[in-house]
């Protein structure tokens, strides 16, 4: 297993090997996304069974002077499940896989992603449980002890989940092709060092393309759908929000890292400067295998000491320069990204020897 944890995890006083905390981790992430959707649809369930003593429509939006939104029951079935049941199932599982980059954020994104599936689950059931029994849902009212009671129990499930939720810390590996070829891009008298300085002898560049690839489509489409959904209750117009959120997230779903005589950067979308580094700012350049969570998730990530334009799990080159920091640009394959770092070292070396010459020729003048 290329990316094994390096060493065993204690959890309330059990060791477990990583071959279990994998196993502990899926579990996790199933229960949590199945328990989420199940409430949501259990809800739904239950909005249908009263369907009979319920007005048509649902009242679905207050404003200043009462109710002023209206949907249907199918509508309101549909918002539990999504919003309630989706959003709890979507946010407790990106906080177990956020497990390798803090397992306390891990624990209180469980928590947290818990305790707002149930309330958000429980202020729809509210909507709807206020109407029951009125002939005109222009005078219906969210139900208080179903709103009350929902947030008590989502205060509940929130500090249950963080509490027995206990992911164990951990130190990837590296594959051997990735160590193999991180050798070789530092190795002057390889086969990939000697193309790359032939590159940088004549200032050639290489450019690479980075993309998400199917994701894409689901995480911008997602994002746009639940950014419309989020506003329609608002105002059906702000609903239009969502094409640009989408096109947005869009940009930084794919792109291009350049590297040429000027420097490295990142290109999202293919014209978004990202990154620009300098050969002078760069201290050392490396090959490695990254978890996409490990620095919060994908596109362009801001997290500690890492600056990231990350596409997903798998080999990425690696720069660090200035104080700690880290600049991680995901790589197609561990080929491509021994090339893209013999490169680099190559026109760092390049820039190094200039530098050095300059300095030799001022020392001369009289």
């Amino acid at each position: 297993m290329s990316d094994a944890h390096s060493q065993t995890e204690t959890s309330g006083g059990n060791l477990r090997t990583p071959a279990a905390e994998q196993v502990y981790t899926r579990r996790w992430v199933i229960g949590l996304v199945a328990g989420n959707l199940g409430l949501g649809f259990l809800a739904a369930a239950w909005m249908f069974s009263v369907a009979g003593e319920l007005p048509d429509p649902l009242a679905s939006h207050w404003g200043r002077d009462g109710v002023d939104g209206y949907m249907s029951l199918a509508g309101h079935a549909l918002i539990v499940v999504l919003v309630g049941g989706g959003s709890g199932a979507l946010i407790t599982a990106l906080g177990v896989l956020a497990r390798g980059q803090s397992p306390l954020m891990a624990r209180l994104g469980v928590g947290f992603g818990l305790g707002f599936g149930v309330l958000m689950t429980g202020l729809s059931v509210a909507v709807v449980a206020g109407q029951i029994g009125l002939a005109d849902s222009s005078r219906a009212e969210i139900s208080a002890p179903v709103i009350w009671t929902a947030a008590g129990v989502a205060v509940l499930a929130a500090a249950a989940g963080a509490w027995l939720y206990r992911p164990g810390t951990y130190e990837r590996t590296q594959s051997p092709e990735t160590s193999a070829l991180d050798d070789a891009a530092a190795d002057r008298g390889s086969a990939v060092s000697l193309a790359a300085r032939e590159l940088a002898a004549d200032e050639q560049p290489l450019a690479v393309s980075v993309s998400m690839g199917r994701w894409k489509w689901a995480a911008s489409l997602g994002t746009g759908a639940a950014v419309a959904l989020s506003l329609v209750f608002i105002h059906p117009a702000l609903a239009l929000c969502g094409v640009p959120a989408a096109a947005l997230l869009w940009v930084f779903c794919q792109g291009r890292v350049i590297i040429d005589p000027n420097g490295v950067r990142a290109l999202a979308g293919g014209f978004w400067k990202l990154m620009p580094l300098t050969y002078g700012e760069i201290r050392a350049a490396s090959v490695q295998d990254i978890k996409a969570m490990d620095f919060g998730g994908w596109g362009y990530r801001l997290n500690g000491g890492s600056v990231g334009f990350i596409m997903g799990s798998g080999p990425a080159l690696i720069l660090e320069a200035g104080f700690a920091q880290r600049y991680v640009f995901s790589m197609p394959d561990a080929e491509t990204a021994a090339r893209a770092c013999a490169l680099v070292n190559a026109y760092r070396t390049k820039e190094s020897d200039r530098g050095a010459g300059t300095v030799s020729g001022s020392r001369k003048q009289p």
